[in-house]
């Protein structure tokens, strides 16, 4: 059996994919095939290439690459996202989507031809920052001759992909519930709300997709810059999923770990 695996954006929320991660590990659930979208680019682009969810926790924690991502907001113009490539140098060093260790696929916008676009090919810095350029915020980053922004705003997890190249059983992580806000006050407020309003919009038709859809309530509770609450977040992708792995009543998480992997 082929599994697959999406994860969704979220901002700072996509620190519970690395416990999610670290969860099926411990199953011995063997992820066969990835896919990601703005946070969940990064955190799949990490483990396809081979880093253990604490050891790419410890790197997001070390050297900021999420806050990088996604810095506090500015009114002086938009933000070049290119400045964090130098991060994505160090830790993903052959830049290529052919040297990770696990196929991957990454969800962008293509604003020249207003599609969601999958990148699985050329330049793997270029498609996760292309993945994670918020709208409004920072500049589009340039591949080719076209234009790209925040995979999230047409494909948030992104499960077709995975489907199309023969996963017998995906998982579907959606890190961004949206919930009644009370306060909306700021422009930074405001700005936050209409993102996370914008990436889970397309969730609903990709998660029926999934054999198994990972959305911890819990994440309600912490905001798409809650980065200095990596542990906590980390930790509640960790308990969410163990529990469910460890549900009698998940069947079909039973049959997955029942079941041969696919050579």
């Amino acid at each position: 059996m082929k599994v697959g695996l999406a994860l969704s954006g979220g901002g700072a929320r996509g620190f519970a994919h690395l416990g999610v991660l670290k969860a099926l590990e411990e199953a011995k659930i063997k992820v066969d095939m990835l896919s990601g979208a703005s946070a969940g680019s990064v955190a799949a682009a990490f483990y396809a290439y081979g880093y253990g969810p604490e050891k790419t926790l410890e790197i997001f924690e070390s050297t900021n690459i999420l806050k990088l991502v996604w810095p506090a907001f500015s009114f002086t113009g938009l933000l070049n996202i290119q400045k964090t490539e130098s991060v994505y140098k160090k830790y993903l060093e052959e830049d290529s989507f052919e040297s990770a260790k696990t196929p991957l696929y990454i969800s962008t916008t293509n604003l020249n031809e207003g599609k969601a676009e999958m990148f699985n090919s050329g330049s793997l810095r270029q498609a996760i920052m292309a993945s994670c350029c918020i709208p409004f915020i920072f500049d589009p980053v340039k591949i080719g001759d076209d234009h790209y922004v925040d995979g999230g705003v047409l494909n948030n997890m992104p499960t077709e992909i995975l489907k199309e190249k023969g996963c017998d059983f995906i998982i579907g992580v959606n890190v961004a519930p949206v919930v009644k806000e009370a306060q909306l006050s700021g422009p930074k407020r405001m700005l936050e709300r209409v993102s996370v309003l914008a990436l889970s919009a397309n969730v609903s038709s990709s998660s029926k997709l999934c054999d198994v859809y990972i959305k911890p309530n819990q994440l309600r509770e912490y905001g798409t810059f809650d980065f200095k609450k990596s542990r906590e977040l980390f930790d509640i992708g960790y308990d969410y999923t163990k529990a469910l792995l460890d549900s009698p009543e998940s069947e079909k998480l039973e049959l997955l770990l029942n079941q041969p992997k696919s050579a």
